[in-house]
């Protein structure tokens, strides 16, 4: 276990499909805080205790490289990430972290064959989100659905936002408001496995994605600190702040806060040298 350890540089574990690279992270600590580098919604950081641990999931595909760098420079526990291969790493979030491989065992496949010994082939429980909400949509065996959930751990956020997509929002407050972070992960995902009885046929619809806000990163620009984006606008109304956040950002960002654009540095005039025969 990490717990209780000195702060380490981070670890990224790679490895392609199936091959564990999630219970891999997830051993390392008892119950961490689970997110996907698309997304990066951890709020504060400095809320988060040190012991429990961040696990970065995917950070081959579309990483928010500075909520990621944010994370790696000041959080105060541990961070491990997932990757399909080193090379789709940023080179960034590259240097500040060391390399593990997840082996070459189909871990995914092995486990389900356990459980269904008699399917024609395992459920390709790589599973990437589309497959698992699908299986959970139509799948009528709920205590396999059950299963599957545990074996995978999608982050809790990620698979809400894609079955409110496919069902009732109905179903799922309970689980929603309720268990969810209050209770355990199993017990989150048991709910959550047996609160549908499947027979949903048809293709899974992907949620919507949220645009990305460059809000946070100018914050950070400006030296403030996590979670004090609620101040920023009481902050533009200071004269002195607007022209220290002048310098300190470019056009787009001033635009975006409505203050306006640098002012544009008037080109020295150039001095044209003059002999004595010109006035003679």
């Amino acid at each position: 276990m990490i717990k209780n350890m000195n702060k380490e540089r981070a670890i990224i574990i790679t490895g392609k499909n199936g091959t564990g690279k999630s219970k891999k992270a997830l051993e390392m600590f008892e119950e961490p805080v689970i997110v996907y580098a698309n997304e990066m919604d951890l709020g504060d950081i400095n809320s988060i205790d040190r012991n429990r641990g961040i696990v970065i999931e995917d950070i081959h595909y579309k990483p928010k490289k500075d909520e990621i760098l944010h994370v790696l420079r000041n959080y105060r526990g541990n961070v491990v990430m997932t990757s399909l291969n080193q090379k789709s790493v940023p080179s960034n979030i590259k240097n500040m972290s060391k390399f593990k491989r997840a082996g070459s065992v189909q871990y995914i496949q092995n486990t389900i064959k356990e459980i269904a010994p008699r399917s024609e082939e395992p459920f390709s429980l790589q599973q990437d989100m589309f497959s698992l909400v699908r299986e959970y949509l139509k799948n009528s065996d709920r205590d396999l659905i059950v299963k599957m959930l545990k074996i995978n751990q999608p982050a809790d956020t990620q698979i809400m936002s894609w079955l409110v997509e496919n069902m009732h929002p109905n179903r799922l407050l309970f689980v929603d408001g309720v268990v969810k972070r209050r209770w355990s992960k199993d017990y989150f995902y048991e709910m959550l496995g047996y609160n549908f009885g499947g027979k949903q046929f048809g293709s899974p619809k992907m949620p919507i994605r949220k645009s990305y806000s460059k809000i946070p990163s100018i914050c950070r620009r400006l030296g403030l600190k996590g979670g004090e984006e609620r101040i920023l606008k009481q902050l533009l109304q200071d004269k002195e702040f607007c022209n220290h956040a002048k310098k300190k950002l470019n056009n787009a960002e001033c635009r975006l806060l409505g203050i306006g654009e640098k002012k544009k540095r008037k080109p020295k005039k150039k001095l044209v040298k003059t002999s004595l025969d010109k006035w003679m």
